[in-house]
């Protein structure tokens, strides 16, 4: 017979830290991706840059690989709600990972727009730079899941460090 185990604030706590870590690790990774794939249209000879970026995007692998194992101690401990809704027991945790949603979804609802007014605009009349007019789908799609990994996980990060102090 299990017994469950009670879910403290700071168990709670350090899901969200993780969380928050593991959110900024995406994001840092799908940067790194990009920046990769930019080095290599830009500077083709460059294998002294290739490498140092190479190097900092398997650093964050092994980091995103090491913070996905530490998240599966928390799986018999934590409850579905607050995995999937983030409805916390503390408050404080609960106010820290609404306040990272209201951040990420804040961004992309400026970004995206903005982006997309200057794109239609940029059909009539020349507005982007060359570097953002050339720039794949698939690229700006990376760049943008970057924007909203990170808009979550630092400022959780940033609230949670604050409430150390």
């Amino acid at each position: 017979m299990q017994t469950k185990t009670e879910l403290t604030p700071a168990i709670e706590q350090h899901f969200l830290t993780l969380i928050a870590k593991l959110s900024t690790i995406f994001g840092l990774l799908f940067i790194t991706d990009s920046i990769y794939t930019l080095i290599e249209s830009v500077f083709p000879d460059s294998t002294w840059l290739k490498i140092i970026v190479g190097t900092f995007g398997l650093i964050l692998f092994i980091a995103m690989g090491v913070s996905l194992f530490k998240d599966l101690k928390f799986q018999g401990k934590l409850n579905r709600k607050t995995l999937w809704y983030g409805k916390f027991t503390d408050e404080y945790i609960s106010y820290a990972s609404m306040k990272g949603y209201q951040y990420s979804w804040n961004v992309m609802s400026i970004l995206l727009p903005i982006l997309l007014i200057l794109a239609s605009l940029n059909e009539r009349i020349e507005y982007l730079p060359e570097f953002l007019s050339s720039i794949s789908i698939l690229e700006f799609i990376k760049l943008n899941f970057a924007i909203l990994m990170l808009s979550y996980g630092l400022p959780i990060l940033y609230m949670l460090r604050r409430e150390q102090d």
